[in-house]
């Protein structure tokens, strides 16, 4: 894997695999597709709640269309991919069973254009196609549980004091389980790096993104021991990446071109602007004032930033000053309707984004916030039309479906104003919220289809009701 968390993530599986008693039997070599499947929700549910995850629709977006790139030029579709970015600052990267793969904030962060992600990505969907996670399960079956709770007990614990107990509770267990961790991670390297170049990506972009690796990991990590480390040494994996790339025909994907280049840096811009601690935030965004190709991100990261510490104006003024310098990205003219709206400047908001709508008329933040406004300037009707757009467009985007709650129900149209509340609280973890909304949707609705559609949300959310019950029971 790409950092030591690595290592925490899969013993957390075996330890909730064991502990939850999922698995039956007391060892399983016959881990199916399906079984991983089952595993794969089940870890994704638990590990969420531990995870700050970015939620910002444009960078999710952006993430998730550049590993679907790899996924479409994959021979063989074992699992869906879906892609997550985690709100912290370490430089690491994780795929958990069936097809869930989590890259953090603070790699992409570090990275100089689309192709560094593609190669990091690439190299975690290697390791799902390779089913490393589900042999490792099965393998963990033959440690007992005394191994596995004194791993546990060491990784809460932390530090030396959590070093020792590791220590004294491996046995000769370690040893060749680490053995199949580096087979793993060269394996990862060598089909990550064909999975790369299928999607025309640079072979370079990979060799490059692990050196930054080299040079800036573990700069804000603890003392684990050597013998825990998953994947070989960053400058072997290099020296070997180096010399595969050397013997390859250049790629003629133009990812550094200024359309690929203006899409990655707004999406990094949006990640410093709004998630970066404001001391780092700035110094990247002064840094880009002093080179032209990233003045204009500079202010628009500037202007973010200033937004998040609720400096309003100064934030307009910042947007405008990207926009001067770059008027046709859309994203930046969004953003400034998108602060108008947040003062209250209805108006200009509807003005500005209304514009963007004429450049890129599918944007579905632009759409998003259209209809906001237009719910706020008493035009319901044509607010409900641009809502929904911008749910068809993106699903994710915040509380997209409490909005259109709010649209509908003052239209009068109770059946779907209660179904969109159901499926926000649903999404929002209020589970009994969201079955109130389920079955007031039900006792409105006058379609046969629509009752069908609405009764199968509220099952499930009755479903996920009992199993909360369930484990709540199970962890008293």
């Amino acid at each position: 894997m790409l950092a030591r968390n690595r290592w925490k993530i899969l013993v957390f599986i075996m330890i909730f695999v064991l502990f939850m008693g999922w698995l039956p039997g007391e060892a399983r070599a016959d881990f199916s597709i399906e079984d991983e499947k089952k595993l794969g929700e089940k870890f994704l549910h638990a590990v969420l709640q531990q995870l700050r995850l970015v939620e910002d629709p444009e960078v999710v977006s952006y993430v998730s269309r550049v590993g679907q790139t790899i996924v479409d030029h994959l021979e063989v579709h074992t699992f869906p991919y879906h892609f997550y970015v985690v709100d912290s600052s370490a430089l690491n990267a994780f795929a958990a069973p069936a097809g869930h793969v989590f890259i953090n904030r603070g790699l992409i962060e570090i990275m100089d254009d689309e192709g560094e992600m593609a190669a990091i990505l690439g190299h975690e969907i290697a390791h799902v196609q390779s089913r490393h996670i589900a042999q490792r399960v099965a393998r963990a079956q033959k440690l007992n549980i005394a191994t596995l709770g004194g791993l546990l007990a060491g990784i809460l614990l932390g530090g030396e004091a959590g070093a020792a107990v590791i220590a004294g509770s491996q046995a000769g267990a370690t040893s060749a389980m680490l053995n199949y961790s580096r087979q793993d991670e060269e394996e990862a390297d060598r089909k990550g790096l064909r999975y790369l170049e299928a999607a025309d990506y640079h072979g370079e972009d990979f060799v490059t993104i692990m050196k930054k690796m080299g040079q800036d990991s573990w700069k804000a990590g603890g003392h684990i021991p050597t013998y825990l480390t998953t994947h070989p040494g960053v400058p072997e994996r290099v020296a070997y990446l180096a010399s595969v790339v050397e013997t390859r025909p250049k790629s003629s994907k133009a990812d550094k071109d200024v359309a690929h280049l203006d899409a990655f840096l707004l999406m990094q811009t949006k990640l410093y602007g709004g998630y970066e601690s404001p001391a780092e935030a700035s110094a990247k965004f002064r840094d880009w004032l002093e080179r032209p190709e990233t003045k204009a991100m500079a202010y628009y990261g500037t202007g973010l930033l200033q937004r998040r510490q609720r400096m309003m104006p100064e934030a307009v003024e910042s947007f405008k000053m990207a926009i001067n310098l770059r008027p046709d990205l859309v994203p930046i003219l969004v953003e400034l309707g998108d602060t108008y709206f947040q003062m209250g400047e209805f108006d200009k908001a509807n003005s500005v984004v209304s514009s963007a709508l004429i450049l890129e008329p599918d944007q579905a933040m632009a759409l998003y916030v259209l209809g906001r406004t237009q719910l706020e300037q008493g035009n319901v009707a044509e607010a409900s039309k641009n809502l929904a757009r911008a749910a068809r467009v993106s699903d994710r985007l915040p509380s997209i479906h409490y909005y259109l709650g709010l649209a509908y129900g003052r239209l009068n149209q109770l059946a779907e104003a209660h179904y969109q509340f159901g499926i926000h609280y649903r999404r929002e973890g209020s589970l009994k919220n969201a079955q109130f909304h389920f079955m007031e949707a039900l006792r409105y609705a006058d379609s046969p289809n629509r009752k069908e559609a609405i009764e199968k949300e509220l099952q499930e959310v009755k479903g996920e009701i009992k199993e909360e019950r369930r484990e709540n029971g199970k962890n008293r």
